[in-house]
């Protein structure tokens, strides 16, 4: 049974060293309904890598969400949450497992061992 999904948003620098905000423009696509964030950090691109010690607006600063929901119950965990980013360009996607429920809200865009990473991102 699936209880979690991974979903991509792009992102954008903040301001604020190792802070990001979701792009205005930017709606989260579920990549994944089978693996966690490690798995598909694993598989990206060499392009693409992870933006250490990296939080997001909205989320990490959201007092309820770090201590009530236990995804993040254990502090920071790479297979719930990272963010990328592509060498050389100023490309950022937030990386996250969503709940089975909230992910059908989502569009589509699976990034399987024969798919482009960026074409998941919407």
């Amino acid at each position: 049974m699936l209880l979690y999904a991974v979903a991509a948003i792009r992102v954008e620098p903040a301001g604020e060293a190792g802070w990001f905000d979701r792009c205005d423009d930017a709606h989260a696509a579920i990549i994944s309904i089978s693996e966690d964030v490690l798995d598909i950090v694993l598989r990206l691109p060499h392009v693409w890598n992870v933006v250490e010690n990296a939080r997001l607006c909205g989320l990490h600063d959201n007092v309820d969400v770090m201590e009530g929901d236990e995804r993040f119950a254990n502090g920071p965990d790479g297979s719930v949450f990272a963010i990328v980013g592509c060498d050389g360009l100023e490309r950022y996607v937030a990386l996250m497992q969503v709940n089975a429920a909230e992910s059908v809200f989502c569009e589509q865009r699976l990034f399987t061992s024969c798919s482009v990473f960026e074409h998941c991102l919407i």
